[in-house]
């Protein structure tokens, strides 16, 4: 059965990566949660996409430049509407200890220690303290190797813009188990190889009914969405 991942959350629905977006993602009932994490110049770990505050928050400026009180003291929601006012930036902490067991994270390392140092370490630390099943996943491949070298066994994923047969040999290497791919660049070929390699297969960001329906046939194992709802209800309904 393919899995359903909330993209930020429901991100049709609510400010992107804060927690009452997680919520209504899991109302939904999807399988898993995507989230963006960046570290405060005071080593937090904090969920929000953007390497800056402008598009999604009342601050300006890089997210490592700022300690978490002062990123606390922005809102993150008014810019999606005024009824989400007083949203706050959250910690992955706060997401963990929010959601619990209850559903299983994707969490994307925007960066790696090159510019967080010992981020791969505090983010493990964290998976382990509240016992969650999670995958780890990057653009950045040395952040990935970082969290291969630290835990054996967690679940980790390779993001790439292209064709995803060219990855299996760098997925591989790092010991990955999931490539994830923008699902234009998809074929039946690609999941079938990706497949024979022994790795699974993710595709984003998918939010149309017909689409998603059509990746399922493709044979993907997972699809991620900014709509949980619209993507479950056509796929329960299939």
């Amino acid at each position: 059965m393919v899995l359903v991942i909330g993209h930020r959350g429901a991100r049709c629905c609510a400010p992107e990566n804060t927690i009452p977006s997680f919520r209504l993602a899991l109302e939904a009932g999807v399988d898993g949660v995507e989230m963006d994490i960046h570290m405060t110049r005071d080593g937090e770990v904090v969920v929000i996409h953007d390497d800056t505050l402008e598009r999604t928050t009342t601050g300006s400026g890089y997210v490592k430049d700022h300690t978490l009180r002062e990123l606390k003291g922005l809102d993150a929601g008014v810019k999606f509407g005024s009824q989400w006012r007083g949203v706050k930036i959250p910690t992955l902490e706060e997401v963990l200890r929010e959601l619990g067991s209850r559903v299983s994270y994707v969490i994307e390392l925007k960066h790696g220690s090159d510019l967080y140092p010992g981020i791969e370490g505090k983010v493990i630390n964290l998976v382990r303290r509240y016992g969650i099943k999670a995958k780890i996943v990057s653009f950045d491949f040395d952040a990935l190797e970082r969290v291969r070298s630290i835990d054996e066994s967690i679940e980790m994923g390779l993001i790439f813009i292209g064709k995803p047969r060219w990855f299996i040999e760098a997925a591989r290497r790092l010991r990955a188990q999931w490539l994830q791919a923008e699902y234009r660049l998809v074929n039946e070929a690609d999941v079938r190889a990706v497949h024979e390699a022994g790795l699974k297969i993710g595709v984003w960001t998918v939010n149309d009914a017909d689409l998603a329906l059509r990746m399922v046939k493709m044979g993907v194992d997972e699809v991620t969405t900014d709509n949980p709802s619209l993507i479950l209800k056509a796929l329960r309904s299939s």
